[in-house]
């Protein structure tokens, strides 16, 4: 529904809904942050074994200019401590909807690449810096899991940074702009989410783990028993509204969950703050523009897995949804089932099913439709992968005119259009 269409799409209340669907016209994809993640990868301590300990030549240099010792510095390096990852990637494909967006470039075909690299420093061993920059050119219509979309395109820009660091037999990460799954104990789901429903901020815990980024604290344990436990507290606008005030839109999660060696899950539970003071407009203007006098959301998901012998991984996941728009108001629900399964070690297919629902402007639930996504990986070699893949929408009211579900809403809520769309990325790894 329109309620939340606009608003789920925008970074600032949810940056994570521009889903597998259409848009109405006045919404600009490219100005999106999409935060593609791998769901419930608990992130790695660093150490001193992590890093190498190459010989770099150094160069004795004497100032003549200024009454200076000689000095030794390292040239064409980072610091000991100092690793640098990153990926590229290219994408090409086509899609076919009725989505009026898009209508001159529906059956044609596609192309964009995507780039992003990750620096981590470590000063004592066990802590991280963490800093990453990305750039991407999609005009966001094949958005892959890898896919990049910053707001200045063909432009490198930081997309987190956050430091972590041990206390006691916790992980802690803090940061100015640290994303809600940057420390995450609680696997939910194994599922690769590696296509077009993850590139399209629709994969695994939508709602729960949407990867906001703001200014933030987040904690995490691992027991020995397999039992995990993990929060944090975000604040979106913290660098313009300040930090956890009445004016900020702010975010809070908690999580726990069980992992054995064959099968595991867990429970996620976020609550997000009311909208206020977002992208230069304030609470009452949103709540005008939707015809409501309240905009909050309550949302928890549950999920598991299972490996069948080491080649298959099935995975079962349920979020639920509590939106206060001050009417009286069912929850609604979105349920996923997927699965990975390795064909030998440099290849796998991949598949999911998505079922969608949605909440009108009259307090009303609709069931959008569903999402099937298939797709095929080979690891060409440790640095080389090339994916291909379908991914179809079948709309419960997508009449093939576009037309909007009226439901007793406004008149103009939210429409699943029907859409296929088929796409080949190759990335390469450094």
């Amino acid at each position: 529904m329109k309620l939340f269409k606009s608003l789920l799409i925008t970074q600032a209340l949810l940056g994570l809904l521009t889903p597998v669907t259409a848009a109405e016209s006045e919404i600009n994809l490219d100005e999106i942050n999409f935060y593609a993640r791998k769901n419930s990868s608990f992130k790695k301590r660093f150490n001193s074994k992590n890093f190498s300990n190459q010989e770099f030549a150094k160069r004795n240099i004497f100032n003549k200019s200024i009454k200076a010792p000689i000095n030794l510095f390292e040239t064409g390096s980072f610091s000991e401590t100092t690793t640098i990852s990153g990926s590229a990637s290219f994408v090409i494909g086509g899609l076919r909807n009725h989505d009026p967006v898009y209508t001159e470039t529906s059956e044609a075909i596609n192309t964009h690449y995507s780039y992003d690299i990750d620096l981590s420093t470590s000063f004592n061993g066990d802590d991280n810096l963490f800093v990453g920059i990305e750039a991407g050119n999609s005009s966001g219509l094949l958005l892959l899991d890898s896919t990049n979309v910053v707001t200045n395109s063909d432009q490198l820009s930081v997309s987190s940074i956050y430091y972590s660091f041990p206390f006691k037999e916790w992980d802690v990460a803090v940061g100015p702009l640290l994303a809600q799954d940057d420390l995450v104990a609680t696997t939910t789901t194994k599922y690769s989410d590696a296509f077009y429903l993850s590139g399209n901020a629709s994969g695994n815990n939508l709602w729960t783990l949407p990867g906001l980024k703001g200014t933030g604290i987040s904690i995490a344990r691992v027991f020995e028993n397999g039992f995990n436990v993990g929060a944090n507290l975000l604040s979106v606008t913290g660098n313009t509204t300040g930090v956890f005030t009445k004016e900020s839109a702010d975010m809070g999660t908690v999580m726990a969950g069980y992992d054995a060696e064959n099968f595991g899950g867990g429970i996620i539970f976020t609550k997000f703050d009311e909208i206020w003071d977002l992208d230069d407009k304030t609470a009452q203007y949103y709540m005008n523009y939707y015809g409501v006098n309240e905009l909050q959301l309550t949302t928890w998901s549950a999920g598991g897995y299972w490996i069948l012998k080491d080649k298959l991984t099935a995975n079962l996941g349920i979020e639920v949804i509590d939106a206060d728009i001050g009417l009286d108001s069912p929850e609604f629900t979105y349920s996923t089932l997927s699965m990975d399964y390795e064909l030998n070690e440099n290849n796998r297919i991949s598949g999911a099913w998505k079922s969608m629902n949605f909440l009108n402007t009259n307090g009303t639930v609709d069931h959008l439709g569903n999402a099937f996504e298939f797709y095929y990986t080979r690891d060409v070699n440790d640095a080389i992968s090339v994916k291909a893949g379908m991914y179809l929408v079948e709309s419960e009211y997508d009449d093939g005119n576009g037309t909007t579900i009226k439901n007793g809403g406004t008149g103009d809520d939210w429409l699943l259009s029907d859409e296929t769309v088929y796409a080949f990325e190759t990335i390469f790894r450094f």
